[in-house]
């Protein structure tokens, strides 16, 4: 498993979060409005009515290739300390098959002085099938099977699809950096955080730590995707497992994320059924929005 598997948690997170803050009901979209948040991993609150923008966003990084080469920075040595630890991040991921997580999750949104608190669990399996959910009021499910995007909202009575790829095509492959709008946190390659990141150390933030744990600061390169959703994000790294168990994420609008994960559980029995498809009861709203509809939304707005 790549060691993203927080961005896609933290994503669903913010996702969620933004609906609280708009009053917790998301309007149904209409049939021209009807779009996907803009990616996972930049679903922090925003202005009310961006979610066709969003929808851009999902709808090209579904099909897209992965991020080609980010644009030209100065080369910068790579620290001996950092490559050791991504060395270690990356060997303790490889061997992961599923993993079960609880998280604590807050949104500091710093331009209007609120902060959203919640709780929540995770599951993970290789290599591309993901459920997350929270687990305080208002409830809310995200799960996604390689192919779609399922969204519970009991507040709402609603399920949600998002498609991402679609019958005919194969699923997606994983949840690694520049390949999905929802990459994770647990076993990402070296090669691809370097791809995307410029990575340094944090002594100051370290030598805060009551447990001691390695902090990483990643900021984006530019002309990559994620330059597009993060200004920084920082990961602090238990030493023994060589594991994130914290996250902070800082968009452009100045939104701080951070996600705490505990209970970490890793090549435990995870049923296929954690990633069906979520059963509501009858009455409920499902809207689906389906790849080939927004793909020819987006050709005819352009």
């Amino acid at each position: 498993m790549r060691w993203f598997v927080l961005f896609a948690a933290s994503a669903f997170a913010c996702l969620a979060s933004a609906h609280i803050v708009r009053g917790g009901a998301e309007p149904v979209p209409s049939e021209a409005e009807g779009h996907p948040p803009r990616s996972a991993n930049h679903a922090f609150p925003r202005a009310v009515g961006t979610e066709t923008h969003h929808a851009k966003r999902l709808v090209a990084l579904a099909g897209a290739a992965p991020d080609g080469p980010a644009e030209a920075e100065a080369a910068e040595p790579l620290p001996a300390e950092v490559e050791r630890i991504l060395d270690k991040m990356e060997a303790a991921g490889k061997d992961i098959r599923t993993l079960r997580a609880r998280f604590d999750y807050e949104l500091n949104q710093t331009l209007y002085e609120d902060i959203q608190k919640r709780k929540g669990r995770l599951a993970y399996a290789a290599p591309n099938r993901l459920r997350f959910a929270f687990t305080d009021r208002p409830k809310e499910t995200f799960v996604f099977d390689g192919r779609v995007v399922y969204h519970v909202k009991p507040s709402t009575r609603q399920l949600i699809l998002w498609e991402m790829r679609t019958a005919d095509e194969p699923p997606v492959e994983t949840l690694a950096l520049g390949k999905t709008p929802f990459p994770l946190p647990f076993g990402q390659q070296k090669a691809a955080v370097l791809k995307h990141f410029r990575v340094r150390r944090d002594a100051q933030a370290e030598k805060k730590d009551p447990r001691k744990r390695a902090v990483l600061v990643l900021v984006p390169k530019k002309g990559t995707t994620l330059a597009q959703d993060y200004a920084h994000v920082l990961l602090w790294i238990d030493t023994k497992r060589w594991m994130p168990t914290r996250a902070r994420l800082l968009d452009p609008s100045e939104n701080v994320t951070t996600v705490d994960f505990h209970h970490i559980e890793t090549n435990v029995e995870v049923e296929d059924a954690t990633f069906a498809r979520p059963e509501v009861p009858d009455d409920w709203e499902v809207v689906e929005h389906r790849k080939a509809d927004e793909k020819a939304a987006q050709q005819n707005e352009e």
